[in-house]
């Protein structure tokens, strides 16, 4: 496969959304930024009182007795603070998703994609890799930037400290670990790939089958089979919905690793990375491949594209 024509459907992916991709993120961000002044504006508290608060901060905090409860304590903020970038960017994944193969077929761009020398498995796997890959890290990357933004009134708050108030928070600095924490979280990024690629494959699939609203496509199967399925359960007294407890046990943390976690003596920074670990396996794989070798069937031979 000739990875220049990937890079290449990528870019033109890119294109397609680059406003989507452009201000969304940018307006994540300033909505992060905005929301703590506006708190602070909404307290009635004055600079100088908020300067006088941090400088009464408990210098033993600095302590080597907490030097182990600070990078952990940095990482579940830094969570926090991306957990919005997280979230709207997994939306984000879903539309595309349900119309990156549609929206071509309904305009009938697809028409002029197809002349040129690019083949239906190259066009999506650049429309996968775009979805599952590029789009949360243009977030991922977007939450970064704010953080740092953060980092930056952060260091200007303890030279102000420091200076005016003769109280030193730099110890802090040294003892959050802050790239590794980062780092930490990015490494979420392939692994949430691919526990999703069965979601992202049957959207897919829904987005090239579908003649109108994709979206339905994409629920009201599901819907059916999952209401068919509780009517036989009620009706001839089963224990429990085979397909509907397999999406639930799929799409949420197994009582055995909540189990394992309680048993630990403390929090480690590694505990959402090993949930998501844990949710991969080779089954998933399998079924996603499925469902994108039928979309590629579909895009193949369908009669209208």
């Amino acid at each position: 496969m000739n990875m220049q024509i990937v890079m290449t459907s990528i870019k033109r992916e890119l294109w397609e959304f680059s406003n989507i991709l452009k201000w969304v993120p940018m307006v994540t961000a300033a909505l992060v930024i905005l929301m703590p002044i506006f708190i602070f504006m909404e307290s009635n508290e004055t600079f100088s009182e908020a300067f006088q608060a941090l400088a009464m901060f408990p210098e033993n905090f600095a302590s080597s007795e907490y030097t182990e409860m600070v990078p952990k304590l940095f990482f579940v903020t830094t969570l926090a603070l991306f957990g919005p970038f997280i979230a709207v960017a997994l939306i984000i994944q879903l539309y595309y998703f349900t119309v990156c193969l549609f929206d071509e077929r309904r305009d009938m761009s697809v028409m002029f994609w197809r002349s040129l020398p690019v083949s239906d498995v190259v066009t999506i796997i650049a429309k996968l890799i775009t979805g599952a890959l590029i789009i949360p890290a243009v977030f991922l990357a977007a939450a970064t930037v704010t953080l740092f933004i953060f980092l930056i009134i952060g260091f200007l708050t303890c030279v102000i400290l420091s200076v005016g108030y003769d109280a030193s928070l730099w110890a802090l600095w040294i003892d959050s670990d802050i790239l590794s924490g980062l780092a930490l979280i990015w490494l979420h990024l392939l692994p949430f790939a691919i526990w999703m690629l069965p979601l992202f494959s049957w959207l897919m699939l829904a987005s090239m089958f579908a003649k109108k609203a994709p979206f339905l496509w994409a629920i009201l199967p599901i819907a059916l089979i999952l209401l068919v399925e509780g009517f036989v359960v009620h009706y001839f007294h089963l224990s429990q919905p085979f397909i509907g407890s397999l999406l639930l046990d799929y799409f949420s943390i197994s009582q055995e690793f909540v189990s394992s976690i309680q048993g630990q003596d403390s929090f480690s920074r590694t505990v959402s990375l090993q949930a998501l670990m844990s949710k991969l396996d080779v089954t998933s794989v399998i079924a996603g491949m499925v469902l994108l070798y039928g979309t590629y069937w579909l895009r193949v031979n369908k009669g209208e594209v």
